[in-house]
């Protein structure tokens, strides 16, 4: 099937497909590089905003500063 029909197949599924497609892809290039990168059944932590109350203030003071710009 030329990727350009792929393609066009690919717009056309439901958000929810894409993802699944995309994690697909995703697993399938890791599996080609390293058979290692991902162990079954192992737990990987991933970051969280969850508890970050210091970026959290930092972002508002950015915010706050921009609108005291913003108004003169």
């Amino acid at each position: 099937m030329p990727l350009a029909e792929l393609m066009s197949q690919i717009q056309e599924l439901p958000k929810i497909d894409k993802l699944r497609l995309m994690q697909f892809l995703a697993t399938e290039l890791v599996k080609a590089e390293d058979a290692n990168f991902f162990v079954a059944n192992r737990e990987y932590p991933v970051w969280s905003p969850y508890n970050c109350s210091e970026a959290a203030n930092v972002l508002m003071n950015l915010l706050a500063t921009k609108q005291q710009e913003k108004n003169g």
